[in-house]
């Protein structure tokens, strides 16, 4: 059984960047969307929550064809608030441990389960990868393989992946940004996962190259 009692998706986003006029979880590579792609992976959780807003009913149709049992939690404010804002509405009065996923994600299977396997339960665990997106937040990490800095702008080999591992860190939308809140817990550990996160057209055409490692 998994450490990991909880799972939180955030999949309320409208993805403009991308230009497609749909939300990105519901990208298709061989036909698998991305939300079912990462419902497999979070099959041993228990308790999997994910928040919705732009096209909301056609993001649970998906998910719950998977699972029937997933929680949804409404953001009906995606197009104003934050990344966090919408963390922040699923993980209310949570107080186990829990694994952070942002909707966009195509994630290598395997790499999923070694990082997952590396979580305490107690100290937060974030996930990087090799630098490869548009949009990348990248990460500086010390001798101990431990996070000591996030940064949007300095090019670096990793970047943030967009998946953490938390438990009783209070996510606020003081910072529209998971990485600025948990910036405030530095250095952290970090679990390598190879994944690509698709915010951008190019980000679309990268990923589809490199499908064959996550589907």
């Amino acid at each position: 059984m998994s450490i990991i009692k909880h799972a939180i998706i955030s999949a309320a986003g409208m993805g403009t960047r991308i230009g497609l006029n749909m939300p990105k979880c519901l990208l298709k590579f061989d036909g698998i969307s991305i939300i079912e792609h990462q419902l497999s992976l979070l099959k041993d959780i228990e308790d999997i929550r994910i928040v919705v807003g732009f096209m909301e009913e056609s993001v649970i149709k998906v998910a719950r064809n998977i699972r029937e049992d997933i929680v949804f939690v409404r953001n009906p404010h995606y197009q104003t608030t934050s990344n966090t804002h919408s963390i922040s509405l699923a993980t209310k009065s949570l107080n186990k441990p829990t694994i952070l996923i942002d909707g966009d994600l195509l994630i290598n299977k395997k790499n999923f389960f070694k990082f997952t396997e590396q979580y305490d339960g107690i100290n937060p665990l974030v996930g990087i990868t090799k630098s490869n997106t548009d949009n990348a937040v990248y990460v500086e990490i010390d001798k101990k393989n431990e996070v000591i800095k996030f940064d949007p702008h300095k090019k670096s080999e990793y970047e943030w992946s967009g998946v953490a591992c938390i438990n009783n860190i209070k996510i606020t939308d003081e910072d529209p940004f998971l990485y600025q809140i948990l910036a405030r817990y530095l250095p952290l550990k970090t679990g390598y996962i190879e994944c690509s996160e698709i915010d951008t057209p190019d980000d679309l055409n990268r990923a589809q190259n490199l499908k064959h490692r996550y589907i």
